[in-house]
C-alpha cells in the first residue's frame, strides 16, 4: 500500500501535461515506425485499416491527442478555477490512452469496433470532464475551446464508423483524417490568442522592447473564422476551386494576424520564435491547399505536410517547451537543444512538403527516411531538455 500510494503522489502524476506530454513526444517517432517501415519495404505490421489510415490515425489521435489532452488538463483548470486532476485519476486517463495505442498495434487481431470503441473512450472520458468545468462562470469564456474538442471527438467518431462500415453516407477516412488536422490548426489559431499575450509581453522586455504588443482582437476573429470556414469547405468538397479560394482566405487571414505579432528583437526568443514558426507554417500549408485545388499543377496532398508536421507539429512542441518550463515554476530559459529540435523540425516539414512534389524520384529516402530521422530528433531532443522536468516537483516548490 506504501508503495502504491507514493506512485500515485509522483510529481510525474501531479498535473495533466506531466505524463502526457512525455507520452506524446515518446510515441511521435514510435508511431511512424510501421508506416516507415512499409514504405521502405523492410518490414509490414499487420493493420485492419489502409497503412496510410493507420499513419493518420495514430499521429492525429495517438500522439497529437496525447499532447492536446495534457494541454487541456493544464489549461482548463486555471481557466475555469476546477481542481485539476491528479493522481489516481490521471493515472486511469494514462491506461486508457495506453488501451487504445494498444489495440491499434493488434489491430489486425481484434474485433474492429472493439478496437473503436476502446480507442473513442479516451477522448469521450476528457470530453465529459471538460464540458462541466467550460460550463462554469470562469471557463464560458473559453467554451469555444470545448467546442473545437467536440468537433475533434466528432471527427475521431466518423473516422470508426467510415473505416468499420464503408458503405455510409459518411466523407473517406484520409478527407476525415484531413478534417482533424485542420481542426487541430483552429485550436492552434484559438490558444495563439491566450499565448501570444503572455510570451511576447515577456519576450519584448528581455529584448529591452517598450510596451506590450498590441494584438487586434478583431484580426484574431478574422483568423480563427477564416480557419472554421475552410474546415467546413475542405470537409464538404475537398480540392474544389471554392476550397482553394477559402485556404487562400484563410492563409492571408493568418498572414494578418502574424503581422501584429513582435518582429523586432523579440522574435530572437526561442519560445517566440517556435509558436510563429508554426503559424508560418500554417500559412504555407493553406496556401499549397489553396493552389492546388485551382491549378492542375500541383497535387491534392500538396501542403498537407506542412499543415501537419510542420504547424501541428511545432505547434505541439512549442507548447511542450513553454508549458513545461512555465507549470513546473521554471523561467522562460528553453534548453539550448530546443534550437536543433526546431531546425530538425522544420526540416522535417520542409522535405515532407517538397520532396514529393518536386523530386518524387528520392522520396522514399529524401521524403520518407530522412524525414522520419529528423522527426525523432527533434522530440528526442526535447525529451533531453524537458524529461528530467516533468517527472520532478515544481523548482518552486509549489503543488502541480
Amino acid at each position: 500500500m506504501k508503495t502504491e500510494r507514493v506512485f500515485f503522489q509522483s510529481p510525474w502524476l501531479a498535473y495533466g501535461f506531466r505524463p502526457f506530454f512525455l507520452l506524446a513526444a515518446v510515441y511521435a517517432p514510435l508511431a511512424l515506425i510501421p508506416w516507415v517501415g512499409a514504405l521502405l519495404q523492410q518490414f509490414t505490421l499487420p493493420m485492419a485499416m489502409m497503412p496510410l489510415a493507420w499513419h493518420g490515425h495514430e499521429m492525429l489521435f495517438g500522439f497529437a491527442s496525447a499532447a492536446l489532452v495534457g494541454f487541456l488538463l493544464t489549461s482548463i483548470p486555471s481557466w475555469a478555477g476546477v481542481r485539476p486532476i491528479d493522481g489516481k485519476v490521471l493515472a486511469a486517463f494514462v491506461i486508457c490512452w495506453l488501451l487504445g495505442r494498444v489495440t491499434i498495434w493488434l489491430s489486425a487481431s481484434l474485433p474492429g469496433p472493439l478496437v473503436a470503441v476502446l480507442n473513442i473512450a479516451f477522448p469521450l472520458f476528457i470530453l465529459f470532464w471538460a464540458a462541466p468545468a467550460l460550463l462554469t462562470k470562469g471557463g464560458r469564456r473559453h467554451l469555444s475551446i470545448g467546442l473545437v474538442l467536440l468537433a475533434f471527438v466528432l471527427v475521431q467518431g466518423a473516422f470508426y464508423l467510415s473505416w468499420l462500415w464503408p458503405g455510409l453516407p459518411l466523407p473517406a477516412p484520409l478527407v476525415l483524417l484531413n478534417t482533424a488536422v485542420n481542426i487541430l490548426l483552429v485550436l492552434i489559431a484559438l490558444t495563439a490568442s491566450r499565448i501570444v499575450r503572455v510570451i511576447a509581453t515577456v519576450a519584448k522586455k528581455e529584448a529591452g522592447e517598450a510596451g506590450p504588443p498590441r494584438l487586434t482582437p478583431a484580426r484574431e476573429h478574422l483568423a480563427v473564422t477564416a480557419l472554421i470556414f475552410f474546415v467546413a469547405a475542405d470537409l464538404l468538397a475537398p480540392g474544389h476551386p471554392v476550397t482553394g479560394w477559402i485556404a487562400l482566405a484563410a492563409a492571408a487571414a493568418q498572414a494578418d494576424r502574424l503581422s501584429e505579432w513582435p518582429w523586432g528583437k523579440a522574435m530572437g526568443k526561442l519560445y517566440m520564435l517556435l509558436l510563429t514558426t508554426a503559424y508560418l507554417w500554417m500559412v504555407v500549408g493553406l496556401i499549397l491547399v489553396g493552389i492546388s485545388g485551382l491549378v492542375d499543377g500541383l497535387p491534392g496532398y500538396a501542403g498537407r505536410h506542412a499543415l501537419s508536421a510542420g504547424a501541428a507539429g511545432t505547434a505541439i512542441l512549442a507548447v511542450f517547451c513553454i508549458a513545461g518550463l512555465r507549470h513546473t515554476g521554471r523561467p522562460l530559459n528553453l534548453p539550448g537543444v530546443i534550437w536543433p529540435a526546431l531546425a530538425a523540425l522544420f526540416l522535417t516539414a520542409l522535405l515532407r512538403t517538397l520532396i514529393p512534389i518536386w523530386r518524387p524520384e528520392i522520396y522514399l529516402l529524401a521524403g520518407v527516411g530522412l524525414p522520419f530521422v529528423l522527426w525523432l530528433t527533434a522530440y528526442f531532443l526535447y525529451l533531453i531538455g524537458y524529461a528530467r522536468f516533468l517527472v520532478s516537483a515544481r523548482a518552486d516548490g509549489l503543488a502541480g
